[in-house]
């Protein structure tokens, strides 16, 4: 008899503290408990996570997590054992040691979630000791990165079904937090879910305002904000040098505020984040690199400086206001250049067919890789000189990769920090008599460490190795070590690449004449970002209830007006009507009573001022606003006096 729902209740109190479920989450914890496939659409601090982790209490065996980002499954595994339940996670920051013996406490049942990446799955370690794991729920962590249609789309997630097989084909959990309609019918059937329970709850956040300004003097704007709203904030920009110009300009104004973005070390990004949770500084300046797994329920306001690329990178970056429940304002600040930005990375990061062909043979060519040739080595990339060979932006070329990987040209060899490249020549009978031949008892020594520490696989491939771990493991200095790899290199007992960040790829097959490109799978990863952009665009220029149309765009139940947003409130100053912009008017009501598409409206005239005349129309009652999402617009009965008189043949 499986757990009940009442059972479920006693574990969120004894280990989590709380008295019952969230809305949504008692659905999905039924489903799961009853042992039925289901997709689940929790909005960000939704706690999806209680989700999977109060039914792996319940059932006896394991929990498989598929997790996307390692800071993510440190810190949920972190959670968990702070609230007494086992669990680990398995990713590359651990020795291989460690990774076989995680593997191993697994399957003896000491964990009761284990948290992965998708990419796991695909080892031969996995795949030997699937079926010995147990698993009694596989649960999928951030499900619309399996969906093309999503805004993360991570191409390992597509062969999760295929692995679920290896587990004993288990009852499947999958979420998210931004899945529109598509992307969902994209996950289940990517999974494979047998009749699964689709559960959606949770996107109306109705103590978010959400406002829309088309501002050409942004920085007024955002002062304005500043000091009407007290308490923390976020300001996302759409570029490193933006993050910078805006951080510098906000703490010139008086505001305490810190930058963060992708460029920053690893060690600078954490102490950013860590001062601005603990209060140190009021607002946190970001890119999109900012805010997964950020769990701050008190932020009081979201400002976006630029159109983002998506409505769902939109939503769950803007989710992250007031998930204390109390009003927090999300304020998007928009003018028409904004979209030229993100046309323009559009631009720089979907290659074309010919391009992504340009880049595998200026990889090859500069990686002296001949034709019909397999290297036994990893292929060095430099970014610099392939973009100076094909003429492609970095961006590009790094797009044009992802999709090589893809279509399984080569794979990408990890770089992790003091990580170097090790590979054996000799046997490792050779290589223990070569230690018991040496009068250098230190030698001798390093030499047996070397063999125990590094995995077997390395005496048919490289593999990586960790020259901190291996230093502290031998009890000498990093400098040391990689002095004894070059000694043992120079004796011709093995191939030692030292750490140095470089971009390493291994090619799948031997380097193709004229390599094959999927053209059409190139052409529809840049039609989805263009839609995508297109779909922001109406976000931002919508002229009706801005919740309307974001619950409307995730499929969720919404009502006419919220009552808060700019829309509702009438927030905008509206632009004068004059007796010259009669024709204007009326050609506009004509359209749409001709179902002429929002783009066709007024060619001549700019989008702001379209924009203008739309909003008059429906103040005036002439024209009402039927759907937000698809911009559907209807005419009124009083709209008929303002339409063209017809033409008559003569």
């Amino acid at each position: 008899m499986p757990p009940s729902l009442p059972e479920a209740r006693a574990v969120l109190q004894n280990h989590w503290g709380y008295a019952d479920f969230r809305p949504g989450q008692r659905e999905v914890v039924e489903g799961v408990l009853a042992g039925h496939d289901t997709l689940a659409i929790l909005p960000t601090g939704g706690g999806k996570s209680i989700c999977y982790q109060v039914p792996s209490v319940l059932h006896d065996g394991l929990t498989l997590v598929i997790s996307p980002l390692i800071a993510l499954m440190q810190d949920q595994v972190a959670h968990l054992k702070a609230h007494r339940v086992p669990a680990a996670f398995i990713n590359s920051s651990l020795s291989r040691r460690e990774v076989e013996q995680r593997w191993t406490n697994a399957e003896h049942g000491q964990y009761e979630l284990l948290y992965v990446a998708p990419e796991r799955l695909e080892s031969d370690l996995f795949v030997a000791r699937a079926e010995r794991l147990r698993i009694r729920l596989l649960a999928i962590d951030e499900a619309h990165c399996i969906s093309e249609w999503g805004h993360q789309f991570r191409p390992a997630y597509r062969r999760i079904a295929e692995a679920r097989t290896h587990m004993g084909d288990p009852p499947t959990l999958a979420v998210t937090a931004t899945a529109t309609p598509e992307v969902r019918r994209d996950i289940v059937e990517q999974l494979q879910l047998r009749a699964p329970r689709v559960i959606v709850r949770g996107f109306d956040r109705p103590n978010i305002v959400w406002s829309v300004f088309q501002e050409a003097n942004k920085r007024q704007k955002v002062q304005d904000i500043v000091q009407a709203v007290p308490g923390s904030g976020i300001l996302y920009a759409a570029t490193r040098r933006g993050v910078d110009e805006w951080t510098r300009w906000l703490n010139a104004q008086g505001v305490s505020a810190v930058g963060y973005h992708a460029g920053l070390r690893k060690e600078a990004r954490q102490e950013a984040q860590e001062a601005w949770i603990t209060g140190k500084h009021r607002v946190v300046v970001a890119t999109n690199a900012f805010g997964m797994g950020i769990d701050k329920p008190d932020v009081r306001f979201v400002v976006h400086v630029a159109m983002p690329s998506s409505l769902e990178a939109y939503y769950q970056e803007a989710g992250r206001a007031g998930r204390d429940g109390a009003r927090a304002y999300a304020v998007l600040l928009y003018h028409p250049a904004d979209e030229t930005t993100q046309e323009a990375l559009i631009e720089n990061s979907h290659p074309s067919a010919t391009e992504v062909r340009q880049v595998y043979d200026a990889v090859c060519n500069l990686g002296q890789v001949p034709v019909a040739t397999l290297p036994d080595d990893p292929v060095v990339v430099n970014l610099e000189r392939v973009a100076h060979l094909t003429g492609c932006a970095r961006g590009k070329i790094r797009a044009a990769m992802a999709l090589l990987e893809q279509q399984e040209a080569w794979t990408q060899v990890p770089t992790r920090p003091h990580h170097g490249f090790v590979r054996f020549r000799k046997t490792v009978a050779q290589l223990r008599a070569y230690s018991r031949s040496l009068n250098n008892r230190a030698l001798a020594a390093f030499v047996q460490e070397v063999l125990r520490a590094v995995h077997a696989e390395a005496y048919q491939r490289w593999w990586p190795l960790d020259v901190g771990w291996l230093a502290r493991r031998t009890d000498v200095s990093k400098k040391r070590v990689q002095r004894g790899l070059a000694f043992l290199q120079d004796r011709g007992l093995l191939d030692w690449h030292p750490p140095d960040g470089a971009l390493r790829l291994e090619l799948c097959f031997p380097r193709a004449q004229k390599l094959p490109v999927d053209a059409a799978a190139v052409a529809r990863d840049r039609q989805r970002a263009v839609q995508r952009l297109r779909d922001m665009r109406r976000y931002a220029r919508s002229v009706g209830c801005r919740r309307q149309f974001l619950l409307g765009y995730f499929g969720e139940g919404h009502p006419d007006r919220c009552g808060t947003c700019d829309s509702c409130l009438g927030r905008h100053t509206p632009s004068p009507i004059t007796p010259d912009d009669e024709p204007a008017l009326r050609t506009l009501l004509q359209a749409i009573a001709d179902d002429v598409p929002r783009s066709g409206w007024l060619p001549e005239q700019p989008t702001h001022r379209t924009d203008a005349l739309l909003r008059y129309l429906i103040r005036e009652g002439h024209v009402r606003v039927v759907d937000p999402v698809a911009e559907a617009f209807a005419l009124t009965d009083t709209a008929g006096a303002h339409l063209p008189a017809p033409t008559t043949d003569t």
